[in-house]
Order: C-alpha cells, then sequence, then structure tokens
C-alpha cells in the first residue's frame, strides 16, 4: 500500500486509511485512559486529547470511543462536563448509565437536553448514586423529565436500584 504525502495543513494521520486510523484511536484511547477490569468506562476525566487534534480526528476517534465502550457518568462536575462537551454528539453513544443524585434540579436540566438527542440505539440506564434520594423523589423527576412516556419508551427495572429506558422502535 503507498500511502500520498499529506495535505498541506492536514494532520499526517489523515492520510492513512480510515480503517487503520480507527485501530490506532482505539489503541489510543485504551493507553490513555487505562485498561480496566471493569466493563464500563466512567466519565470523569477530561476529554482525551485525541478529541482535541482536529474536527475530523475528533469525530472519528468520538466514533471508536463512544459505540465501542459503555459508560456512567456522575454528577460531577466533569461528568456534567462531558455532556455539555459532547453536545449533539450525544447521539452517538450506545450505551450510557447516569447517576442521580440528590441535585435533581442540574440533572433535569442535562436530561431536557440529552432526551431528544438519544439515537434510537442508545439503551438509557438511571441508577441512584445517593442512597439518601428517595424513590418516589426519583421518579417523580423520571416523570417530569419524560421517560415515562409509553409512546417513547419501553421501561424495565434490572433489579439493582436501575430502571432501563430505550426508546420504542429501537
Amino acid at each position: 500500500m503507498v500511502l500520498s504525502p499529506p495535505a498541506p495543513n492536514r494532520a499526517p494521520l489523515l492520510s492513512i486509511p480510515l480503517e487503520i486510523r480507527d485501530i490506532i484511536y482505539e489503541r489510543v484511547l485504551d493507553y490513555e485512559w487505562g485498561h480496566s477490569s471493569q466493563d464500563f468506562v466512567v466519565l470523569d476525566r477530561p476529554l482525551p486529547a485525541l478529541f482535541r487534534a482536529c474536527k475530523q480526528i475528533r469525530s472519528e476517534a468520538l466514533d471508536v470511543f463512544l459505540l465501542k465502550n459503555h459508560f456512567h457518568v456522575y454528577t460531577s462536575k466533569i461528568g456534567l462536563k462531558w455532556l455539555d462537551i459532547l453536545g449533539k454528539d450525544v447521539d452517538r453513544f450506545r450505551f450510557l448509565i447516569l447517576f442521580i443524585d440528590l441535585n435533581l434540579e442540574a440533572w433535569h436540566r442535562y436530561l431536557k437536553a440529552l432526551l431528544p438527542l438519544v439515537s434510537g440505539y442508545l439503551e438509557l440506564r438511571i441508577r441512584k448514586a445517593a442512597a439518601s434520594l428517595s424513590n418516589s423523589r426519583l421518579e417523580t423527576f423520571l416523570q417530569t423529565a419524560g421517560l415515562y412516556d409509553q409512546d417513547r419508551w419501553t421501561i424495565k427495572g434490572n433489579g439493582t436500584d436501575e430502571i432501563i429506558f430505550r426508546q420504542i422502535g429501537s
């Protein structure tokens, strides 16, 4: 295979075929985020440096990162910042668990922004992060957020204080 020289002002990485770039992105993200025995990634640190290289690399690396991993987002400043930074890219999440704590007002804002954008294949899991958050308060919050809309979402509990929401038709 012969690689063409990169165009001026273009990242040399972009001259490599996409299939190879995807492998590179996966390795770089694994190295930067480390391997874990867990089957999920906690979004609790700043965006990987790879996402700040250029728009095209960010987009391609996000596909690799968001579609191949399961994520947990907590009500931490960094966790919520992830949702802010990703913006419309939240539709690329394949599996997302949101840990809801006592600050329901902040979470309502994020859910309200998140729900119209979620992809049809996202499995959204809501789990209480704070034991002191009452079930009735959480239920009221989820109802207000529109997650109990039976025309849009199927709802299932899994016995671990977690509620699973899937869009109907997905």
